[in-house]
């Protein structure tokens, strides 16, 4: 099924059934990802708590999503018949992977100021 896709010639219907409930799956995704990207640009936050709450929950969605992904044959699928999601949804992935290298490294660099004794 997944060499047939690929070729472009048309796939059968239970794939064509699972791949659109796949699809489904990630408009949804993609819904609740721009909401959360919403917030965290323009929402206003009583505490950092809140706010690395919606990071965490921000990157949990993009996992999700990235496991429905790395599937190539449905990858070829969401190509070919909804191309301006894939390529949105990378863009977002991608700004969520620095978003996630920057706390990664504030975390490094958190840890390390706190045992490394002070040079006062």
């Amino acid at each position: 099924m997944g060499d047939e896709l690929i070729k472009g010639q048309k796939m059968d219907i239970d794939g064509f059934l699972l791949y659109g409930q796949h699809h489904q799956e990630i408009l949804i995704k993609f819904e609740q990802v721009n909401t959360l990207l919403q917030q965290l640009t323009d929402g206003i936050y009583q505490s950092l708590d809140v706010y690395m709450n919606n990071c965490n929950h921000l990157r949990e969605l993009i996992n999700q999503t990235l496991v429905l992904l790395r599937n190539k044959e449905f990858e070829a699928y969401l190509i070919q018949n909804d191309a301006a999601l894939y390529y949105n949804l990378q863009s977002v992935m991608l700004a969520v992977q620095i978003l996630r290298n920057l706390l990664d490294n504030l975390t490094g660099a958190m840890k390390r100021s706190v045992l490394e004794p002070s040079s006062l």
